[in-house]
Parts: structure tokens; sequence; C-alpha cells
């Protein structure tokens, strides 16, 4: 059954969770979610990133010959700077820290849409109470009994941390980069704008990346077909107008390839 969020929980392997996402676009969406273990070596390199502040902070230290006011304020700097690490990267890297990146999950919401600056904040400041009592114990507890692997955070933000699969498709991506290359000399030279790559959902990179996927195996005809109502919705989200290229086909693959940096791994 489906709750309102759309979330529907899956049990694919008696020890691999999954969730079926529809998108407000009505697209469905199925991921395998992030269990215990690699969150916990994402969050292990991104401690190890963090330790390198500390490390800085602890050499400042040395040098203030112990004034209390000094040390309290390079400790709020510190504190500062670990929130600042979790919700900078999670917001500005599509749902992703440099650990997340490494490992291949990502923070999206419950919709399949980025997470959102409040949604980020949130998730992350209940990170406060998951450490507690020492060493992340109630949150590892809490995403282990949860039917979707989420923890506190997650559950008051509306979030959901997921397994990408792009890894798995390198041999498709191979077939796809040689497809790609017989349209290169047609692409649009223009860039993408920050503005508009932000305003890309992961749901929409989901769709665009699935008609991607047909380039080794459809035809150009079908191809169009498919890619007009996409080009249609993907033109109006970016704010970018279609006559930038020949055709759709040509505006789906320039826009393609401006994105995949951001989105794959």
């Amino acid at each position: 059954m489906t709750d309102r969020s759309g979330l529907e929980p899956r049990m694919s392997h008696p020890l691999e969770k999954e969730v079926s996402i529809v998108t407000p676009e009505q697209v469905r969406l199925v991921f395998p979610t992030a269990g215990v273990g690699m969150r916990g070596i994402a969050q292990l390199i991104d401690m190890l990133i963090l330790f390198a502040l500390y490390l800085a902070l602890a050499f400042a230290s040395i040098f203030l010959e112990n004034s209390d006011y000094a040390i309290a304020v390079l400790l709020l700097i510190g504190a500062a700077g670990t929130g600042a690490y979790y919700v900078g990267c999670e917001y500005f890297m599509g749902g992703q820290t440099v650990g997340k990146r490494a490992v291949g999950i990502r923070v999206v919401q419950m919709e399949g849409r980025n997470a959102g600056l409040l949604a980020v904040v949130i998730r992350n400041l209940f990170r406060l109470i998951d450490m507690l009592p020492v060493g992340y114990f109630l949150g590892m507890i809490v995403v282990l009994s949860s039917s979707a692997d989420r923890r506190i955070g997650d559950m008051v933000a509306g979030t959901i941390v997921v397994v990408e699969k792009e890894k798995e498709r390198l041999k498709l991506r191979k077939k796809m980069d040689k497809q790609i290359d017989r349209w290169r000399t047609s692409l649009p030279r223009q860039r993408l704008e920050d503005e508009s790559r932000r305003a890309v959902a992961y749901s929409d990179w989901a769709l665009l990346a699935a008609w991607a996927e047909r380039l080794p195996f459809v035809s150009q005809q079908r191809l169009a077909q498919l890619g007009r109502p996409i080009a249609q919705h993907l033109a109006g989200r970016i704010g970018v107008a279609q006559h930038i290229a020949a055709n759709d086909t040509i505006f789906l693959i320039w826009l393609y390839e401006q994105l995949r940096g951001d989105w794959e791994i």
C-alpha cells in the first residue's frame, strides 16, 4: 500500500529494503534504501573530513594561552562548521555529502524531489538526537527498526536516503556514450546556468536519464516521440527554450550532457 506521501516500502531481499516513490509527475521510481552499513561508511568518511577542521582548531587553541573566551569561540566555530558542512553539502550537492557520494547514496524528499533547504536543515538538527547517548546509537536503532531505513531526522524532515544504481550501469553508459558522440557536433555550445541546474529535481533527472538510456536501442523517430513531452516539461522547469537546439532529441541530449556530472556518481 502506498501512503499519502507516495512512499511504498518494499522488500527485495530479507536484508535489503526498497521504496517505490510516485512523484508529482506520476513517475514511479524504485530505489534500494541505504541501511546502517552504507550510512555508517559515509558518516566515517565525513567525520574524517571534519577531523581536519577539529585538528586545525586544536592547534589554534595552543596559541591562545588557554583563554577561556577564545577557546569557547573556537568550540562554537567547530560546532557551526560541522552543521554547515552537512547542510551545505546536502543542499548544494543534490542530497549528498562527500561521504554519501563516495558510497553512492543520496538524500531525497519522499516525493522524489531534491531535499530542500528546510528539509536539509531539519534532518541535520535532529542529528543531535540521533547521536544519543553516544556513537549514533539511537539513530542506528531507529534505522534498523524502520521499514524504509529512516532515522528520526528523516522522519521529521520527510526525507529518505536511497542507494543510486548508476554504478551498476557502466556497460549501458558506454553504449549511451557511443550514441551521444554521434550527436555531439550538433549539440548547442550554450552552458546551463547554475540557477537552472538547481531547478532540476531528482525526479526530473530520473525522467531524463530514463529517456537517455533508450538511445542505443530505439529508432530516432521513436526517440523523438518519447522525448517531445519530456523536452517540453524540462524546458519549462529550467527556463530554457527548446529552440536552442535543432530538435527535441538534440535538446534532451544536450541537457543530459549538461546535468550528468551533477547527478551521476
